[in-house]
């Protein structure tokens, strides 16, 4: 059996161009072209779990330059089929890039076994096909241990968090009427409907579930998660507000943990961030009526803040917006949306609805 375990890591979604401490080296002493301005740092993994990272990428040049393609190379003698990508990494970065520009890349790591990888990713600038190629990256896998099971809540600071049970905890994506998704959607945990039946878009040439994850659909298991999201969304909206944000877009603020609530709609335009201090750090945003953020907008978790103790508790729809990095659970009393290259480190949780995902990644793992 033994002799099946092929070695390798599968890179979900990615991109990743020269750091910006080589910057004299690569470019000849001068400012390069290209440079990061924001590197994420990856340390060694465990099998199943998921490790995301944001890049930032900057075009130094006076001029608007063109993005030919965005491609992964193999550099390392791991056997035949032992990793694989998918297409289309989740990124802000569309197919031009104007002059003094940043745009935004997201990387995504699975292990699936032990050992050891290298990538060579490139991409593609301008009519000249000028490639910028990364460093290898190089990540030794440093556990051996099945795909993790039930994913136990973390303990919040009261009164700032609701908390549901630990069997609630499994469903990463919770529909009432249906489940549909276009693409290749990843979700990291399960998926869960009722009392509706209709789950369309997974399977070959679809989305698929990491391992260990399963659909529950219309049966006992699926109905008592819904009851329990309700309870959760219940607790939610009850608990009393630390601000009242109302007409205030969420985007270009720092909020300390606390009960932010909005009395009708709220926005996201640009990037939040949720400065905690520790893992028991929490938020809940009571929302009155829809949830919508903007296109490339994002959500970061600083101090130690995980997206479990994040709630978004939405009184009709949620739409997360085209390329935008959200965190935390959405639990909405209608309807939730992830358009297209969306990526929720979360939950999707509507209680009444449907949850609509296309080429998206769902991942709870901090």
């Amino acid at each position: 059996m033994f002799k099946k375990i092929q070695y390798g890591l599968i890179a979900l979604i990615g991109l990743l161009i020269p750091l910006m401490g080589q910057a004299a080296t690569l470019c000849g002493g001068r400012t390069c072209d290209f440079t990061f301005t924001a590197v994420p740092a990856f340390p060694n993994m465990c099998i199943g779990q998921v490790a995301a990272g944001t890049y930032t990428i900057r075009n130094n040049t006076p001029v608007t330059v063109k993005i030919n393609y965005i491609r992964i190379k193999d550099n390392d003698p791991l056997p035949a089929l032992a990793t694989a990508i998918l297409p289309a990494p989740l990124t802000t970065c569309g197919s031009s890039l104007g002059a003094g520009a940043s745009c935004n890349i997201r990387l995504h790591l699975l292990p699936l076994a032990l050992g050891v990888f290298n990538r060579i990713l490139k991409i593609g600038i301008d009519t000249r096909q000028v490639e910028i190629a990364a460093p290898p990256i190089t990540t030794a896998v440093n556990c051996s241990v099945a795909p993790p099971g039930p994913v136990l809540p973390p303990t919040p600071v009261p009164p700032f968090t609701p908390v549901g049970p630990a069997s609630l905890y499994q469903v990463s994506i919770l529909g009432a009427s249906t489940i549909t998704n276009t693409g290749a959607t990843v979700v990291n945990g399960d998926v869960d409907l009722s009392p509706g039946s209709a789950i369309v878009g997974f399977g070959p040439g679809g989305g698929t579930l990491t391992p260990g994850s399963e659909f529950h659909i219309a049966d006992a298991v699926a109905a008592q998660a819904r009851l329990d999201a309700t309870t959760f969304y219940n607790d939610a909206v009850a608990l009393p507000c630390t601000a009242n944000l109302t007409g205030q877009d969420l985007g270009g603020q720092t909020l300390p943990p606390g009960v932010y609530c909005f009395d009708t709609s709220a926005g996201l335009t640009g990037t939040l961030n949720l400065a905690g201090t520790s893992s028991n750090s929490s938020y809940t945003f009571r929302i009155g009526s829809t949830l919508t953020t903007a296109v490339g907008s994002q959500v970061i978790l600083t101090g130690g803040v995980v997206p479990d103790n994040v709630t978004w508790a939405v009184g009709s729809s949620a739409t997360i917006g085209t390329g935008t990095n959200f965190a935390g659970i959405i639990v909405a009393v209608t309807s939730i949306t992830l358009q297209t290259g969306a990526t929720l480190d979360g939950r999707a949780w509507a209680l009444n609805g449907a949850v609509t995902l296309d080429n998206n990644l769902v991942d709870p793992v901090p």
